[in-house]
């Protein structure tokens, strides 16, 4: 409680996007604690013991390698990496416009029904706008400049035309994985060809020039599979001995 005191009074409460001004500051500092300190890891009734375990490993991580017995985390190990799917950024452009959707509707629901001398009942279908999501997906399809302010998002060329020279370079094309690495610097690590890349990046086809090593292509068996069942993946670990932090 103590510590909570402390933080409380420090807090931006604009920065958490909160704007609960009834709350006392320790309940902030809290809610701060458990929802954006290591947002990763679930926090049920302000239970931090699993934050409090996964703290402890990264410290003990610190110390081993600071003691000379681990080895530093590889950078460019594609374990470490996560790869953002296009169908990702199409659902996040599609829950933007469509909260604009709603809000469009809900603003023309008000006006009509705060009307006192209404002589017809609401129609929600004449206050549907559905140039909306249509314009919004093929403008930012078509410029290629994924804008959203709602999640801090501004990338520009996102999309571009698909080439139809031949099949190869067509695959090549829908296969590509850019990385988000700053092409104009002269690092080797990044553009060097990875072991743990092995099956799921080609380790040939990649362009000329400061792109080289940073732009690559899926393997021709590889897949990238969303929205699959872990508890097999959670079992594998139970046998090896790997202990449940919640049991």
């Amino acid at each position: 409680m103590q510590a909570l005191k402390y933080l409380g009074p420090k807090l931006r409460l604009n920065k958490w996007g909160s704007n609960r001004k009834q709350d006392l500051p320790e309940d902030e500092a809290r809610d701060v604690l458990a929802n954006v300190v290591l947002s990763h890891i679930p926090v049920n009734n302000f239970d931090f013991r699993a934050k409090c375990i996964y703290i402890g490993y990264i410290v003990r991580r610190i110390l081993l390698v600071h003691m000379g017995k681990a080895e530093l985390d590889d950078k460019d190990y594609y374990g470490n990496k996560r790869i953002e799917l296009s169908g990702s950024l199409l659902a996040l452009l599609f829950e933007d416009l469509f909260k604009l959707f709603n809000r469009d509707l809900k603003l023309g629901a008000d006006k009509v029904l705060s009307k006192p001398n209404r002589t017809q009942a609401f129609d929600v279908t004449k206050n549907f706008r559905t140039d909306i999501i249509t314009n919004g997906m093929q403008s930012t399809i078509s410029s290629g400049n994924w804008v959203i302010k709602r999640f801090n998002m501004d990338r520009a060329g996102v999309t571009q035309v698909l080439s139809r020279l031949s099949f190869v370079s067509a695959l090549g094309m829908m296969t590509r994985v850019n990385s988000q690495f700053e092409k104009t610097r002269k690092v080797a690590g990044p553009r060097s060809l990875q072991a743990s890349q092995w099956g799921m990046l080609c380790p040939a086809d990649t362009p000329e020039g400061e792109a080289c090593g940073l732009v690559k292509n899926l393997a021709l068996l590889a897949h990238i599979t969303t929205d699959e069942d872990d508890e097999p993946i959670k079992r594998l670990c139970l046998d090896l001995g790997v202990e449940d932090v919640n049991a």
